[in-house]
């Protein structure tokens, strides 16, 4: 019978950066992917039995002791993961920053910082409306930018697209009624300011469309809501305002008022539309080619050492139970040199064939050394993977394991852990 060749995954911290966007996002996910792995060695738990979360997995383990092992894995991985910067944001931050030019240009910005950003002494005082953060902030001539970005339609769900609109109605509020918010402006020459609401692909990956948002549901009527909000607060305020409605492929619509000399536009844009708008008309690249630089630059790094992750404190886990044991594929992998030693020969040559290799001999001495692990069955990465179209199996897991140990930073932090 003829053994597929397991597939070769595209792992930056294997592999040696191009340039220094992969650089920095190297050294991100090598330091994620290090505090995950750490996991896989210990079944601490960042629950105890006075958490509500904990109950449930309580009540999960009477029904399946399986099923509480791998809910149990799943919220402390996750826990981390999500209050962490997972790296992507970093690298589309500074693929964004390429196309186009402005004086200058922040990301994940506090309305706190924006009078030192824009040089001057003052301070906001801290309330409601400017501990805001915006996902983009960009200066340029007399043109102030505030963009909320989501990357496809349905990004961030449906709380996410309502704060967006929030967002910009708080923003609203605070230029109409903050006299020292204005002077900022002022003081730095701004007389426009553009609040825009960007979305850039849609379900299926292309640039999005006011159409095709409309048809699906998802964004669009959202924003609307949003729109009627604001325009709300403004008739509350007095505040005389302009509203363009004209359907158009990349536009929503467009909201204008005017107050103590600074034009107000908030608009909600799809696709290229976007990228024209944060610049302002000075766009050098199209949403095609962010695509195309954004497809080059993903890496299977953190979302592959997740799953890995929430598997190997399962079986850790499992093993446990079943035999008093503290073991897993990775423990064993690092706790037996001749496996090592396997791992190795295949960091020095990363080819289809070698890892076949290496993974068949790996899983024969895991087999001789610990047999019990195989019994284990199915790891969750098998049935995540599987769920998803993939046709994974323990061979296929293995090697990905030994893909992430043939990075030496990981397996010496694991070692020395």
């Amino acid at each position: 019978m003829k053994i597929r060749i397991m597939k070769l995954r595209k792992l930056l911290i294997c592999t040696e950066p191009k340039n220094e966007i992969e650089a920095g996002l190297k050294r991100m996910y090598l330091k994620r992917v290090q505090e995950m792995f750490k996991r896989t060695l210990s079944m601490e738990s960042i629950f105890n039995i006075f958490d509500e979360v904990f109950h449930g997995l309580s009540q999960a383990s009477v029904v399946s002791e399986n099923l509480y092992s791998f809910y149990e894995s799943l919220l402390t991985i996750t826990s981390y993961y999500q209050h962490s910067q997972a790296g992507r944001g970093s690298l589309v931050a500074k693929l964004i920053e390429e196309l186009g030019t402005s004086e200058k240009m922040e990301f994940e910005f506090a309305l706190t910082k924006l009078p030192q950003w824009l040089g001057q002494n003052i301070k906001l005082e801290e309330a409601e409306l400017t501990k805001q953060k915006f996902d983009i902030v960009s200066k340029s001539e007399e043109n102030i930018v505030f963009c909320e970005l989501k990357m496809k339609v349905y990004s961030g769900c449906t709380a996410g697209r309502i704060e967006l609109m929030e967002k910009f109605n708080k923003l609203t509020k605070l230029i109409i009624e903050n006299q020292s918010f204005r002077d900022c402006l002022k003081c730095a020459g701004i007389t426009k300011v553009f609040l825009i609401g960007g979305i850039l692909f849609d379900i299926q990956g292309e640039p999005a469309t006011t159409q095709k948002d409309e048809e699906w549901g998802i964004c669009y009527n959202g924003l609307l809501r949003g729109k009627k909000d604001i325009i709300k607060t403004l008739k509350d305020k007095k505040v005389q305002y302009k509203v363009d409605e004209k359907q158009l492929p990349e536009k929503a619509f467009l909201l204008e008022f005017k107050i103590d000399g600074i034009k107000v536009d908030i608009i909600t844009v799809y696709g290229n539309e976007v990228i024209k708008s944060i610049f302002i008309g000075k766009q050098r690249y199209d949403i095609e080619h962010f695509r195309k630089q954004l497809e080059e630059m993903l890496y299977d790094d953190l979302w592959l050492g997740q799953i890995i992750t929430m598997s190997e404190r399962t079986v850790l886990d499992q093993n446990f139970k079943k035999s008093k044991n503290l073991n897993n594929y990775v423990t064993s992998i690092l706790k037996n040199n001749k496996i090592l030693q396997q791992v190795k020969r295949f960091q020095s040559n990363r080819e289809e064939e070698t890892l076949k290799e290496v993974t068949k001999e790996t899983i024969e001495m895991i087999r001789q050394y610990d047999k019990n692990l195989l019994d284990i069955r199915p790891t969750p990465a098998e049935i995540i993977l599987k769920s998803s179209g993939e046709n994974y199996n323990i061979r296929d897991y293995i090697s990905d394991i030994i893909q992430f140990l043939s990075c030496e930073e990981v397996v010496d932090m694991l070692r020395g852990n």
